[in-house]
């Protein structure tokens, strides 16, 4: 119930006011990015014989993207909700792909 209340209520504040919208959008996006980088980061190291190697380059990539965002805050908001979610799906894809590709590893 509290969740359904605050999609409403963000939905609302998204509708009446656009560009604080984007901006809003934007620094939520900086944070995500930053914050899902470093996941993959410790994922990669975790995992570095299952090529650990491929995730942690794209968390980096995550964890550069946030730092654009935020530390260029607000100016970035104009261009950046296209352009980095672009290049960072890009990145998270081909770390996943890779991460998929592996040969499975049995244990005895």
């Amino acid at each position: 119930m509290l969740l359904g209340i605050l999609y409403i209520a963000f939905g609302i504040v998204l509708v009446s006011q656009p560009v604080a919208s984007a901006l809003i959008l934007t620094y939520v996006l900086g944070l995500t990015l930053l914050i899902s980088g470093f996941v993959r980061i410790l994922l990669g190291i975790s995992h570095w014989k299952d090529a650990g190697w491929i995730m942690l380059l794209s968390g980096a990539f995550g964890v550069l993207a946030g730092l654009v965002i935020l530390t260029g805050f607000p100016m970035t908001g104009l261009w950046v909700l296209g352009f980095l979610l672009g290049v960072d799906l890009i990145s998270h894809g081909i770390a996943w792909l890779g991460y998929a590709w592996q040969p499975v590893r049995r244990t005895a």
